[in-house]
């Protein structure tokens, strides 16, 4: 029987304790339940438990790191895991404060996205394979789940196929690629015009908010938005083939030019004019002249000079007779 904690020992910190769980009638909670907005259709549960809607991790088809997903029962359909988290943010349950303020989405990605690192890796060898045979990782096990996808019955829009439907094999096609990355693109940017989404900041942001009457946005700023999007789930080098592909102009950020000091005049060739500015110690005022002038050259200047000749007398010639 573990020893009783004598009620002495600390008794600011046991006051502290209570008025603490007596404020409001709250209590505070470990971080062992989390805030997650999902689809009610994806947590639909079965009798099976292998069939129910779990998490899984998979190597994420732009950083190649690990990141989570959730299968839906029977692993049709496939959901990416967002966090939003922001400093001093928690959340009231009931009755009691948990910790842990941030919240959980679940945004649904095409499983081609998920694989096409896969098929690019076999493109090397030229050969037809299977898509069990393609989706395989030793890292990420579990990407096997996405042969029994939805998305995986169009893997024709990015790959050239072989055989029937018993037996299927298949061989990464680029061209066919970029086309169905190009529809996706218009898609997209035809949704946000429809919905009338103002597109700040850089093509890569996932900041958007509805435009107002006075700004403008064209046809090629929501295509480049769209673009960026796009290539948050493609690699870097596709992204690149894509943008060439749809002919999407660089953008090269101006530099500011405020802050910089103008280029030097260049001297002409043959010039005689001088390089330096003697104006600047002509213009300087007479206060400061005087002050480099020493104590000994001012005595001289107040001795009477009449009588006296110059050093240059000395030394020029003696006037002939």
């Amino acid at each position: 029987m573990p020893p009783r904690r004598s009620s002495r020992a600390n008794p600011s910190k046991e006051n502290s304790t209570e008025q603490k769980s007596k404020c409001n009638g709250l209590t505070e909670k470990e971080p062992d339940q989390w805030v997650m907005l999902i689809n009610n259709t994806t947590i639909q549960t079965n009798q099976d438990p292998e069939d129910n809607p779990k998490f899984y991790q998979l190597k994420h088809p732009k950083t190649e790191k690990g990141a989570l997903f959730l299968f839906s029962g029977n692993d049709t359909d496939v959901f990416e895991l967002q966090s939003f988290n922001e400093q001093f943010r928690s959340w009231i349950i009931d009755n009691e404060i948990l910790k842990d303020g941030k919240i959980l989405f679940t945004t649904p990605v095409d499983p081609l996205f998920l694989v096409l690192p896969y098929l690019q890796k076999e493109e090397k060898s030229g050969k037809f394979m299977t898509l069990e045979q393609i989706v395989a990782d030793d890292s990420f096990p579990e990407c096997r789940r996405l042969c029994n996808t939805s998305g995986v019955s169009v893997l024709k829009e990015i790959s050239d196929v072989k055989g029937d439907d018993s037996l299927k094999a298949y061989r990464f096609n680029k061209e066919k690629t970029l086309y169905w990355l190009k529809e996706k693109t218009n898609r997209l940017a035809d949704k946000m015009t429809e919905k009338d989404i103002c597109v700040s900041g850089s093509s890569h942001s996932v900041n958007f908010i509805k435009s107002k009457k006075s700004s403008v946005t064209s046809r090629e700023d929501y295509v480049r938005f769209a673009h960026g999007v796009i290539s948050d789930y493609i690699s870097e080098d596709l992204s690149i083939a894509l943008r060439d592909y749809m002919g999407i102009p660089v953008i090269i950020p101006k530099k500011d030019i405020e802050n910089e000091e103008p280029p030097s005049k260049k001297q002409k060739t043959g010039s005689s004019v001088p390089t330096d500015d003697y104006s600047k110690e002509q213009s300087k005022p007479k206060a400061q002249t005087e002050k480099k002038i020493s104590t000994a050259q001012k005595k001289l200047s107040q001795v009477d000079k009449s009588g006296m000749k110059s050093l240059s007398s000395f030394f020029s010639p003696k006037p002939k007779k």
